[in-house]
């Protein structure tokens, strides 16, 4: 049996930690050489999520004439984990070990501790997270204001199915809350067979052009496009107002997308920012025309992966065009056919921003979600003209990136907006040499221009011991981070080589890692059953959650589905993707009024007639009504619909019964912006199969049990 003492820690007792949300390592202690990470076989990685909201408040720092203070040989920033040596004048850098001399205005001397006298008055060398005023050095140009610009199609589909209404409203509702102060600007041009311009100067009287020719972008009128809000907002409210109303006796039928989203290419370059794209036709006419390229007959066979794949280099290289001159695009697809997901995500994916995808978009069934979602999207917290670089200590390289971001260089990732959902993954390896030092630090910093017009700095900085005892590798796994890791590496692997590949991958990374653990550790109780500590504990459930879910299942998911799913999960944090890839089930129909329901675990023996069981992975909930609960409770709690379908009660002045002003309160409290409507099933449905499918524990087509599975990992 291995050694199994603690590691010593890397952290001071009075330095403030990162907040796992924000930066956290796929292990709180690596392996210091790459015999050790061979026989671990742990993922090694860091996942970002820079802006991630957090309880306590980000300390920031500002060195006023002194400069920022950073590592004159690697550029790391100044952090609680570096050394200090001379009695203070000088300090030894925690990534690279150069020896720095401390600047005259930035010296203290130290106390009979060894540590700073000024060291209270120093949040950089107490806090790992800290945002640093950035100087006039750190800017090629004044701070851009907020810009928000929209996109929307006006074709008959868009405006039969409500999504133009409902997006306008949106938009409306988000008005008075949009981040910026009065520096914010908006503009927004539509688009059907031809693009049309909108002059947002002279307050109601609404200027309308038409672009004449699809081929040659001519602005008609570039001051009154895009406009400072304070100043236009009741042209700009009055344009909102009233444009369903403007088109809602179209015939068109065709979508000029690419042309549209030139001419906001062209509107914007100048200042950049946010572009909100709402597309419910397949691009028809135009730049960037598609075709349908769906093929049914490839789901489920080996080169299924190409219909993720682009169909054409156009939007990418729209995207590098858009990134480089700071426009992100968040794009919002709302078709009934195919719609190509897989081809417009190149927009988001490249510019740091997000793909929204209502299939069969039905306003009275998926307004509500689209309002919440867009409203959301539009007042977070949001960085502009963002860069992003990844320091890592000697020893150790970043071998790989995922998320959504443009590669600038080596490792420079170009986020022209980033907001608080947004998160990256980074793949760490170990060089030849490996780590010669008890520890190893990680450090990120983010380099952005807040929605207030300051240029700042976000710096997150980890400090972890090294070992060659894998048993204290295996303790302080961070198993969602794990999670996230691998999801983000196998939707990259699925367009760069094959689903079985990528589910080859899951498998083979996550099973290797039970495996080696159940090597180097004496303890079974008997020869079929392994004890996993609790840091590994969720693994095996976790792989199965990959395996199962639609971004990689082998089974019963169309090529826009798969899509949409990939373009969702790849930017995701790490707390989103623990309860997509381990839903979490709630019993509803005994509720104490008080504490929330305890989880239940994901297997059809906890499901029976008696029980009425929420289901919530992350993106939809869904409410498992059995055929023997209290009839008073379900008529309490659900309405009946002419179809016989249970819909949820809403609550109003009227509302007598404490259980649905409980349900309601669970939803509430676990529902996140991105959650895509509420199903109730009853027992015996057609639709039961979508509860049972998040029921990971138990055998589905294809794939083992959970039970199965820990019986697969022993026979080795």
């Amino acid at each position: 049996m291995q050694e199994t003492s603690q590691v010593p820690s890397a952290v001071p007792d009075y330095v403030h930690v990162c907040d796992p949300n924000q930066f956290s390592l796929t292990a709180a202690a690596l392996p210091s050489h790459t015999n050790t990470a061979n026989r671990a076989n742990v993922p090694l990685g860091v996942v970002l999520q820079p802006l991630a909201e957090t309880e306590s408040e980000v300390p920031v720092i500002n060195f006023g004439a002194i400069g920022v203070v950073r590592c004159k040989n690697c550029r790391a920033y100044m952090n609680p984990y570096v050394q200090w040596t001379e009695g203070g004048a000088h300090w030894r850098c925690n990534l690279c070990a150069s020896m720095n001399e401390t600047a005259s205005g930035y010296y203290s001397p130290m106390d009979n501790m060894g540590r700073r006298a000024d060291l209270a008055k120093r949040p950089e060398l107490i806090h790992s997270t800290v945002e640093i005023v950035a100087t006039p050095h750190y800017m090629i140009r004044a701070p851009m204001p907020c810009v928000y610009f929209f996109v929307i199609d006006v074709s008959k589909p868009a405006i039969e199915s409500g999504m133009v209404a409902r997006v306008c409203s949106g938009i409306s509702a988000a008005l008075d809350d949009l981040p910026g102060g009065k520096r914010t600007m908006v503009g927004a041009i539509t688009y059907d067979s031809t693009v049309h311009f909108y002059s947002f100067r002279g307050g109601t009287k609404l200027r309308t052009h038409v672009l004449p020719d699809l081929e040659d972008i001519f602005l008609p009128e570039p001051r009154g496009l895009l406009v400072n809000l304070a100043e236009e907002r009741k042209g700009f409210e009055y344009f909102l107002e009233n444009l369903p109303q403007m088109f809602a006796e179209t015939k068109e039928i065709e979508a000029a997308l690419g042309p549209a989203l030139e001419a906001a290419y062209e509107v914007m370059k100048p200042v950049g920012g946010k572009l909100s794209v709402f597309a419910s036709t397949l691009p028809s006419i135009g730049k960037g025309r598609l075709t349908n390229r769906d093929d049914p007959t490839k789901l489920g066979k080996p080169d299924e992966h190409k219909l993720l794949l682009a169909a054409d280099g156009y939007y990418k290289d729209l995207a590098f065009r858009l990134s480089h001159v700071q426009i992100s695009v968040d794009v919002y697809l709302f078709s009934r056919l195919y719609t190509d997901v897989a081809t417009l995500n190149d927009l988001a994916k490249y510019t740091g921003g997000a793909t929204h995808h209502y299939p069969n978009y039905y306003d009275l069934e998926d307004g509500f979600d689209l309002h919440r979602l867009l409203v959301h999207s539009l007042t977070r917290q949001q960085g502009w003209e963002a860069v992003i670089r990844v320091r890592v200590g000697q020893g150790y390289m970043v071998t790989d990136f995922f998320g959504n971001f443009r590669l600038r260089s080596t490792d420079l990732l170009t986020v022209p907006c980033i907001d608080s959902d947004k998160s990256f993954a980074l793949q760490l390896g170990l060089t030849e040499k490996g780590v010669t030092t008890p520890t190893v630090s990680v450090q990120s910093a983010l380099l952005y221009t807040t929605s207030f017009g300051e240029r700042r700095i976000r710096v997150h900085t980890i400090c972890v011991p090294v070992t060659t005892i894998t048993t204290h590798i295996y303790r302080t796994i961070h198993a969602p981070s794990i999670g996230a890791l691998v999801l983000k590496q196998a939707i990259a692997m699925v367009t760069k080589a094959s689903f079985d590949k990528s589910r080859e991958h899951v498998r083979k990374t996550l099973t290797a890692l039970i495996r080696s653990y159940s090597y180097t550790e004496s303890t079974y109780s008997h020869a079929q059953q392994l004890k996993l500590p609790e840091s590994l504990a969720a693994i095996p459930l976790m792989c199965l959650g990959l395996l199962k879910h639609e971004a990689l299942r082998d089974k019963n998911v169309t090529s826009d589905q798969r899509a949409s799913v990939h373009a969702l999960m790849y930017p995701m944090g790490v707390s989103q993707i623990e309860i997509s890839l381990r839903p979490r089930l709630l019993p509803i129909h005994q509720l104490d009024g008080k504490t929330m329901p305890q989880e239940l675990e994901l297997t059809a023996a906890d499901v029976d007639s008696t029980s009425a069981l929420l289901l919530d992975n992350g993106s939809r909930f869904l409410i498992r009504v059995g055929s023997r609960v209290d009839s008073k409770w379900v008529n309490s709690i659900f309405a009946t619909t002419e179809s016989k379908a249970l819909v949820l009660r809403e609550l109003d002045e009227s509302t007598t019964s404490v259980d649905l002003e409980r349900v309601h309160q669970i939803l509430d409290s676990i529902r996140t912006p991105f959650h895509k409507g509420l199903r109730v099933i009853r027992e015996g449905g057609g639709e039961e199969i979508h509860f049972f499918s998040g029921l990971i524990q138990d055998r589905s087509v294809g794939e083992q049990s959970l039970a199965e599975y820990m019986q697969f990992i022993l026979r080795r």
